[in-house]
């Protein structure tokens, strides 16, 4: 009996892993299909489908359906699994080519004034019913309590007994203050420690994939990285502490705290001086996650920039303005969560998120400058420009090029960024967490939004860059008697600015696709260049 309980148990479990791995696997491909019918969704509201369109667009349903009934097969619980993700099965029994009819309805109900537009969206956007499947796709409103996890990312030389006593004494210090000031109730929960390969300075960006891991794992609504390295700002200065109120994630150098002015020896971790400190440099970097201010908040004596004091014996104490700016931004502090999502349920809850934020997906991208990242990535500018200068003189291109319409240039310059962008997430795996993916928190979904959103600028950025080059060769460099020995071009007028600059366009296009599929990116130079820490506590 025993063994065939154990016999069960162990097929569950190699169902699980064959379902996980199914998941992941099938994750870029269905949403890069997800993509692709979103595509000729707005092909049918703009133009209406052809007949081979409309069996595309069918045959992606196919494999949608084909998807849901292979993971139905492999998950243990199917009836569990059906309710978990019973708002796709009911898309999934829908057609299609029936949606899109329903699109041409609607179209036909406006263009015979039946119904205006606003009137329609409007009678939509009103019903309780619309509000509550919002709702619900945004997951179920989380508990009124903060869990913080507490990640150790240490070096061998750590002492072990003297970081617990300090984690121990730095939590129970600011739980008191934390709780009072925004009236929820906040855990703390250490989680399993990190164990780093040298004693050399890190980003704080170089802690983020693991930290995200914590949060998905735990889940928690925010982590706090303690580590005995010295810790680098974007702007490589030496920092006490950084935070990002991005993803949530903050990270606090006891190196930094440790160290005593020149000719002093170094604190003990267990000194009243480095507690005390410590304590007031997390409720400052905590005050920045909820959304402080130092410009806000001029007389404050936590979110004035953090400075280590000697003679500091007590925590400092939010203002009574600011207690009231933390309850009310408390309300919507606790994170929601998507757990074990598919890949539109992810979309869509990536976007209502940073529609919740959009503050905090805006900062990061105007911090960055994400459209000059290429600038930053050799290889990536590389592999777009040097085929481009080859093409610019190929006499095929110049023919394709200027008989070219305007119009699907657009088309396929749109289409190509676009694509290049979600390779270069995907391939890089830039989204958080890297590895574990069952459950999805709020801000993790905005900081994976700010990612994308930085790629996607930089590969715009990229696109202007090699667009220019190709312009100013087209303009200055190119023999304008060349043309004239090409067959193809013989009776071609003489080419106006408007054709190079859509045979520019098209080549830069092509450059951008090459740099995305050939130059690629080193995921931890980018995410440093990202923005999703503060440049100072």
């Amino acid at each position: 009996m025993n063994n065939l309980v154990a016999d069960k148990s162990k097929q569950r479990r190699r169902r699980y892993r064959l379902l996980y791995k199914l998941e992941a696997s099938l994750e870029a491909p269905m949403f890069l299909l997800a993509l692709l019918w979103l595509v000729f969704l707005v092909i049918e509201l703009t133009q209406g489908l052809s007949q081979t369109q409309e069996h595309i667009v069918t045959a992606i349903w196919v494999l949608f359906i084909f998807e849901f009934v292979l993971k139905l097969f492999l998950a243990p619980r199917k009836l569990a699994y059906i309710k978990q993700n019973w708002i796709t099965l009911l898309a999934l029994v829908i057609p299609a080519f029936r949606a899109f009819r329903l699109l041409r309805a609607i179209r036909l109900l406006r263009a015979t004034r039946v119904a205006s537009t606003t009137k329609f969206v409007r009678a939509l956007t009103s019903t309780k019913r619309f509000i509550s499947d919002v709702q619900e796709a945004q997951g179920p409103a989380p508990t009124p309590e903060m869990n913080v996890g507490i990640l150790v990312a240490h070096t061998q030389a750590l002492d072990k007994e003297g970081m617990q006593g300090f984690i121990d004494q730095l939590t129970r210090d600011v739980q008191q203050e934390m709780q009072q000031a925004m009236g929820l109730q906040w855990n703390f929960h250490v989680t399993e420690p990190s164990v780093l390969t040298s004693d050399s300075p890190r980003r704080p960006s170089d802690f983020l994939e693991d930290a995200s891991l914590r949060m998905a794992e735990g889940p928690y609504d925010l982590v706090v990285v303690l580590t005995d390295v010295a810790l680098m700002s974007r702007r490589k200065r030496v920092e006490a502490g950084l935070a990002s109120p991005v993803s949530r994630v903050l990270v606090i150098s006891t190196r930094k705290l440790v160290t005593a002015p020149r000719g002093r020896p170094m604190r003990s971790i267990t000194s009243e001086a480095v507690r005390w400190n410590g304590g007031a440099l997390l409720l400052h970097l905590l005050g920045h996650v909820v959304g402080l201010r130092h410009r806000e908040l001029d007389n404050s004596h936590i979110m004035k920039p953090f400075e280590f004091r000697e003679d500091r014996t007590a925590l400092p104490r939010f203002t009574p303005a600011e207690q009231a700016l933390l309850r009310k931004r408390g309300e919507r502090m606790p994170e929601r969560e998507l757990r074990g999502g598919n890949v539109m349920e992810s979309l869509i809850f990536h976007v209502l998120m940073a529609l919740r934020h959009p503050m905090d997906v805006l900062r990061p991208l105007l911090r960055n400058w994400a459209p000059l990242l290429p600038l930053s990535l050799p290889g990536l500018a590389t592999a777009a420009v040097a085929p481009s200068v080859l093409l610019v003189f190929s006499a095929e291109m110049w023919d394709v090029g200027l008989n070219m319409p305007n119009r699907t240039v657009i088309i396929f310059t749109i289409i190509s960024i676009l694509a290049a962008s979600f390779y270069l997430v995907q391939v890089q795996s830039l989204f958080l967490p890297r590895e574990e993916k069952r459950v999805l928190t709020e801000h993790l979904a905005v900081a994976n939004t700010v990612i994308f959103l930085s790629i996607l600028l930089a590969c715009i950025g990229l696109f202007v860059l090699v667009g220019g080059l190709m312009l100013l060769t087209e303009l200055y460099i190119f023999p304008e008697g060349l043309m004239k020995t090409w067959p193809t071009l013989l009776d071609q007028p003489k080419i106006n600015l408007t054709a190079k600059i859509r045979l520019a366009a098209f080549i830069s296009t092509l450059g951008v696709l090459t740099g995305a599929l050939a130059g690629g990116l080193e995921s931890r130079t980018v995410i440093q260049h990202l923005a999703l820490f503060q440049d100072k506590p």
